[in-house]
């Protein structure tokens, strides 16, 4: 594991409202994009396979969010996450977005491991928790605040 992940994302005329700005719930749909290409590309484990074979969801349970500048139609957002904390059956991560190094705007999610049957948390996998437990020292690590 080579350092924090960041996650590219076109603004696209979609992702607008008719000022060319972004929509601010489309930002949650961006956050969502980027857990699960983070499961995928930076932890090893396919998002959607984890989900449909052990039928375990990661919901989200907490999010606040900090807009600092705007984004517009055809700006590219690195959203750099930053895995903040592990729990027993939840994480927490940050988002900071940033277009040409600014930072734009900064996210937190509080992200629950759930047992999709009965819809109670459950505790996370071996192979996730050891996985992340490893980009969370990476962050904790690298990249000082």
């Amino acid at each position: 594991m080579q350092g924090r992940y960041v996650h590219q994302e076109l603004v696209r005329f979609t992702h607008t409202d008719p000022a060319g700005y972004v929509f601010f719930p489309r930002f949650f749909e961006m956050f969502q994009a980027a857990v699960e290409d983070w499961f995928s590309n930076c932890l090893g484990i396919p998002y959607a396979q984890r989900i449909l074979t052990t039928r375990t969801g990661f919901p989200t349970a907490h999010i606040e969010c900090d807009f600092l500048r705007p984004c517009r139609l055809g700006d590219v957002i690195g959203f750099e996450l930053v895995l903040e904390a592990v729990g027993r059956t939840s994480y927490r991560l940050r988002f900071d977005g940033r277009v040409d190094g600014e930072l734009r705007l900064r996210a937190t999610l509080v992200i629950v491991s759930i047992d999709m049957q009965q819809g109670r948390p459950q505790p996370f996998a071996p192979d996730l928790r050891e996985r992340m437990e490893a980009y969370l020292r990476v962050c904790q690590e690298g990249n000082p605040e």
